[in-house]
């Protein structure tokens, strides 16, 4: 059996194998596709500290040290990545300056426990806890009804960074691409109506018009797409 090194060789007998040439994959990530993202990337940070950057942690992160779930996490895991598999490879990581945080009133303080109750499940907790690592408070999430998951407002969050706000700016500023039907389509539902009138259970279970068994709900949205053009 060949080694791992003569056996590239022979796949590519006129590259040099190196390390450098062993490890194309690991490469500089180029943003290309938001030009707002685009300026704010730093290739010569570390991915932690631009994620650092584009999103600034609890007001009361400041003083108080918390066992937090990884969803309220702040820096990148805030944003889906909840651990660091591979360790420390060695050099150092220049630190990045960031403006310091206003000081967190009483009033804060208790207005974001209370946010935190809300986000817990009935089955999780965050343990807050001094400078010695004394515990301080425990927050447990409280079980909501039914009645209070479907009335509850989902309250805006204000954008932290100025990335932020102005991909919510392009964002609130888009165009909304309207659908048309073709002619194929506008045929096709009108016959479906004018066999099954507003029963879409028998449209769904029609094996000569509904040929691509389409479900119920995609077949009530051609016709209500539909009828709306007809008026």
């Amino acid at each position: 059996m060949a080694r791992p090194r003569a056996r590239r060789t022979t796949r590519n007998p006129g590259a040099k194998v190196s390390r450098r040439t062993a490890n194309k994959h690991m490469k500089r990530v180029n943003i290309v596709s938001n030009e707002i993202i685009a300026k704010a990337w730093d290739k010569k940070k570390t991915l932690r500290q631009k994620y650092d950057l584009f999103c600034y942690p609890l007001s009361f992160l400041n003083n108080q040290t918390l066992t937090l779930l990884p969803a309220l996490h702040p820096s990148y895991e805030r944003l889906g990545l909840m651990t660091t598999l591979n360790g420390n490879t060695g050099g150092r990581e220049a630190k990045t300056t960031t403006e310091p945080l206003e000081e967190p009133t009483e009033a804060d303080m208790e207005a974001d426990m209370e946010e935190l109750e809300d986000l817990l499940g009935p089955n999780e907790g965050i343990i807050q806890r001094d400078e010695q690592g004394n515990v301080v408070r425990v927050i447990v999430g409280r079980e909501k009804t039914f009645e209070e998951v479907v009335e509850q407002e989902i309250k805006p969050v204000k954008a932290k960074t100025d990335v932020v706000k102005a991909l919510e700016a392009r964002a609130a500023n888009g165009c909304k691409l309207e659908r048309h039907q073709s002619e194929f389509e506008v045929s096709w539902v009108q016959k479906l109506i004018d066999k099954h009138g507003d029963d879409y259970e028998a449209m769904f279970w029609d094996k000569k018009l509904n040929v691509y068994q389409q479900t119920t709900a995609q077949l009530k949205k051609k016709v209500v797409m539909y009828l709306k053009k007809q008026k």
